[in-house]
């Protein structure tokens, strides 16, 4: 057999040195992309693409962190039905959103203790209702950050519904929430995780026109004796309260009684946070009202044959509590209690 002839050396040299051009443009280009930046924001989009099943809204995220990039990351064996975190990429540790979606009978604890309701006799806590005809409520806690917590009814599953709790810790420790645009932007975060929530475990989140402006902050603005027309209305002396909302599952009214801090704080808690909140509190509460250990309680049937919860305590302002009042306590409770009930379609409250 006769042998091909060898190709000539100097076509041979005309061949690789284009393929050698070409080879070395790729590596330039990925050089390129890799120390632009551009390998990393590839791989942000790839962490952030159906985050928790698609209910963050990774944009406002990043506009509500300030971060240039973020990334993030689905739990790996999540306690509750999904639970996801976005971290600032550009500045790790310096500001997160975490989410998590979570069965009602499993995830009331963890809601409650997010809204810091296991410490519920602290003065620094007081949530608002997330309004435009949300069943959920936002708590503004400065520089420890904001928590943000939604009931979903799931129809066909019994009377489970799911809690999706959003918390947000600012970049470098600012009161985030004190800009209004902030409070509605972080609103709106909490509001689409409940949507992409009910979107994929067919529960029902009620839809309202985009969410452009929540109540501000109230909790250290004192409403003075006869101007409260919120949570306090109708009671008497120095208070801090926020609107009035029916659809809040949580409702918070702090009475002064002519004290420099708030005395007493009244809570109102209807279901799924009610049956749950006193043994996350460690309040002693038995039957349907009464009073112990400086506690007050009364509790009203509600539609759907769920039971409310409506407290008093004394409040532990960092540096003492202040001294028990059960008359001024338990008349309080009665206003209070009355009006929440009234407002949520309840039975009148059993009371101490």
């Amino acid at each position: 057999m006769t042998p091909e002839p060898a190709e000539p050396r100097g076509a041979r040299r005309r061949w690789r040195l284009p393929v050698a051009a070409a080879v070395g443009l790729v590596l330039a280009a990925g050089a390129v992309f890799y120390l632009g930046g551009g390998y990393d924001r590839w791989q942000d989009g790839r962490s952030l693409a159906g985050l928790c099943h698609g209910s963050v809204d990774t944009a406002e995220v990043r506009a509500l962190l300030g971060a240039d990039r973020v990334r993030g990351k689905d739990a790996g064996a999540p306690e509750g039905l999904a639970s996801c975190s976005v971290d600032n990429a550009g500045s790790p540790g310096n500001g997160y959103l975490d989410v998590r979606i979570d069965r009602g009978s499993e995830g009331v604890g963890t809601a409650l203790h997010t809204l810091g309701r296991d410490r519920p006799s602290l003065a620094t806590s007081m949530v608002m209702p997330l309004g435009h005809g949300r069943r959920g409520v936002l708590d503004l806690q400065g520089r420890a950050g904001a928590t943000a917590v939604t009931a979903l009814d799931c129809p066909g599953q019994g009377k489970e519904g799911l809690l999706v709790t959003v918390h947000t810790v600012p970049a470098g420790g600012d009161h985030l929430l004190d800009d209004p645009a902030q409070r509605a932007r972080f609103a709106r975060i909490a509001a689409r995780a409940a949507d992409g929530a009910a979107r994929v475990w067919g529960c029902t989140a009620p839809s309202g026109p985009e969410i452009t402006e929540v109540p501000a902050d109230t909790r250290y603005v004192k409403v003075p004796d006869g101007a409260a027309s919120g949570t306090c209305a109708g009671l008497s002396g120095t208070v801090n309260e926020s609107p009035a909302d029916p659809n809040a599952p949580v409702e918070d009214c702090f009475l002064y009684a002519d004290q420099d801090a708030p005395r007493f704080r009244l809570g109102a808690y209807y279901p799924p946070f009610a049956d749950r909140l006193p043994a996350v509190a460690d309040y002693p509460v038995t039957g349907p009202a009464g009073g112990k250990d400086g506690l007050a309680w009364a509790t009203a049937a509600c539609p759907g044959g769920g039971t409310a919860l409506f407290t008093v305590d004394t409040v532990f302002d960092g540096n003492r509590a202040a001294a028990p009042d059960p008359a001024l306590e338990k008349d309080a409770l009665r206003t209070f209690a009355t009006r929440s009930a009234q407002r949520h379609g309840c039975s009148a409250p059993q009371l101490p």
